[in-house]
């Protein structure tokens, strides 16, 4: 795969489907990421007790 700096990717899918999986892959071999925005709502609503959770909402 060429790493093209001039294009953008968005991953998308449900809970556990293995996007952050291959984001690691990808900045493993060279490209430019950014974090899978989900863990961070999760970890954060858990944190709360907030209701913005994909298996209560």
């Amino acid at each position: 795969m060429q790493n093209d700096s001039d294009r953008f990717f968005v991953l998308t899918g449900g809970p556990s489907s293995g996007k952050t999986t291959l984001i690691e892959a990808l900045q493993a071999k060279g490209f430019a990421t950014a974090p899978e925005a989900g863990r961070g709502i999760i970890r954060d609503q858990m944190a709360i007790g907030g209701p913005a959770l994909s298996w209560q909402d």
